[in-house]
């Protein structure tokens, strides 16, 4: 009988493509729920590992689990080292793929197993797939079915090879020079799946012993690390950090399995009794040195992460203290990162205010914005570096994928963009009259001078407000506090007008005092209201957002 080369490329891709369908279907099935259910269960190192192996058994892709890792990393929402757990979890999770083609796929007729799932799946695809909920089921169906389909083709045309493929030609190689072919076949086809289902049909078809497929499968497990390196090129620094942990952990992994390769074999084969059922054994023997890598490594998580931080950091200066570090792919994690950010904004416009009109700030900002500037930073660079946050918040926002998000997730994210530039336009305001304040500090009026002192004491009482409002205290009274500020803002204002009016008809003022200090109080309170928007936007969520409007509009 003559090897087929194609039939087992077409079997390769079929059961690739079966796996493609398997994890986009459960990734669109899933949805949220499993996002939510990684973000929530990673506490520990525990938890996360084994969220991260359920997580990666069910969506049948390690990828996809660590690509939501490391977006939850970025935006401050997951510790490293917990995402190293669930990262331990995900190598462990990936033997899934094996246990169910090594007992199913050498056990049952394929044919009987795969064509009922194609043709109920492609039928029901076709026939009643308009419902998104019944299309991703039925690619689902027809995906499982594929992976035993294209393993089927695997296994005719590696029994055909066996026809004419001498043994003893290899029999003599190293069992290193195996790892090195399981290292290629992974990293040329970038799923170990596909190279585990080769492995496990060329053992099953006896083109290699139990031994030479021990090292195959090491050196599979040793492939994956390609496409960690590949996907974290040019990366947020948070994806180098993951992919860096993912590459040691495996390279460790396959290096301790390699030097303990014949007591692993010992033990699945004897210890288990496993020798009649090779494949089995296989499944396990892969398992089993996944497990040996998580118990060297899982009780340093914490100290492993720290050491990576310190080794790869991001030496490129960003204006954006939170998006830059966080994946845009997961959009949830991309709007939490935006929310940060645009809390940070916040502060900066505030201190940027401030400065701008020589008021010195006490007690009023977290040690996070401080620490975050340079202390000597003047007042020109501190409203560039707002400008460029509300650049690049908005062409990170153009990068998040919307679909993901539902509609009131959609109107947060505008919202944030919309405080952003409020506060940017507030600190444009301030900027445009710091000129101002210095001709009205010099001019000989008591009744200017000590309308500015009123006019600091408010911006600090308003700054006071605003800045206990993003610590998130009392959220419930948020809209009323709001109310009750934007009310104080309107009444100092007529307020100022009523008394200047006073003061002109008086004669107290002479032109050029009531031209700058009319400008002056215009664009102050300008720029209070401007404030007070972009906190709105900032905290509340749509229902809240609209009846304010309703309140605001009734009482103009």
């Amino acid at each position: 009988m003559e090897f087929d080369f194609w039939l087992l490329i077409a079997g390769i891709g079929i059961f690739l493509f079966g796996i493609y369908l398997m994890e986009e279907s459960l990734k669109s099935i899933s949805g949220k729920a499993f996002k939510d259910f990684i973000r929530r269960y990673t506490s520990n190192r525990f938890k996360a590992l084994a969220t991260g192996t359920l997580a990666t058994s069910v969506l049948q892709s390690s990828s996809a689990v660590i690509l939501m890792v490391l977006a939850f990393v970025g935006a401050g929402i997951m510790q490293l080292s917990n995402a190293f757990g669930v990262i331990l979890g995900s190598n462990l999770g990936t033997t899934f793929t094996s246990w169910i083609v090594a007992t199913l796929g050498f056990k049952v007729d394929i044919e009987s197993l795969a064509l009922p799932f194609v043709g109920i799946g492609g039928l029901t695809l076709i026939f009643l797939g308009r419902d998104s909920k019944t299309a991703n089921f039925s690619k689902l169906a027809v995906g499982f079915g594929f992976l035993f389909l294209g393993l089927g083709y695997m296994k005719t045309s590696v029994e055909e090879l066996t026809q004419s493929f001498d043994l003893s030609v290899v029999a003599n190689y190293p069992l290193i020079f195996f790892v090195l072919i399981g290292f290629v076949i992974t990293a040329i086809m970038q799923s170990s799946s596909a190279s585990m289902a080769i492995i496990l049909t060329a053992l099953y078809a006896d083109v290699v012993d139990f031994y030479t497929a021990s090292a195959l499968v090491i050196g599979a497990n040793l492939g994956t690390t390609v496409t960690a390196i590949i996907g974290s090129l040019g990366g947020i620094i948070a994806k180098k950090q993951v992919a860096s942990v993912h590459v040691i952990f495996n390279f460790v992994t396959a290096i301790v399995a390699f030097i303990l390769i014949q007591p692993l074999n010992y033990l699945v084969l004897d210890g288990f009794g496993l020798r009649d059922e090779p494949v089995i054994a296989l499944a396990l023997f892969h398992t089993l040195f996944k497990i040996l890598g998580i118990l060297i490594f899982l009780p340093f998580t914490t100290q492993f992460s720290s050491w990576i931080e310190r080794l790869i950091k991001d030496k490129t200066e960003h204006p954006t203290q939170y998006i830059h570090k966080t994946s845009p792919e997961v959009a949830e994690a991309g709007l939490e990162a935006l929310q940060k950010e645009t809390a940070y904004v916040l502060q900066l416009c505030m201190l940027h205010n401030l400065k701008q009109l020589s008021i010195r700030p006490i007690k009023l900002f977290d040690q996070e914005v401080l620490s975050s500037l340079n202390k000597k930073i003047n007042k020109k660079d501190l409203y560039t570096l707002i400008k460029s946050i509300q650049s690049e918040s908005f062409l990170y926002t153009s990068k998040i994928k919307i679909n993901d998000l539902n509609e009131a997730e959609v109107l947060r994210l505008n919202q944030f963009l919309h405080s952003i530039r409020y506060a940017a336009a507030s600190a444009k305001s301030i900027k445009d009259i710091a000129h101002e304040l210095e001709y009205l500090q010099n001019c000989k009026s008591d009744y200017i001078l000590s309308e500015l002192k009123k006019m600091t004491d408010f911006m600090l009482d308003s700054y006071n407000v605003f800045y206990n409002l993003l610590q998130g205290m009392e959220p419930e009274k948020n809209l009323a506090k709001i109310i009750k500020h934007n009310a104080k803002i309107i009444a100092k204002d007529k307020n100022s007008v009523l008394k200047l009016s006073q003061r002109i008809n008086e004669n107290q003022l002479n032109a050029e005092e009531v031209a700058s200090f009319i400008s002056f109080t215009r664009n102050f309170t300008l720029s209070n209201r401007q404030l007070s928007l972009s906190v709105k936007d900032y905290l509340l969520d749509v229902g809240e957002y609209n009846m304010l409007d309703v309140i605001e509009n009734t009482e103009v």
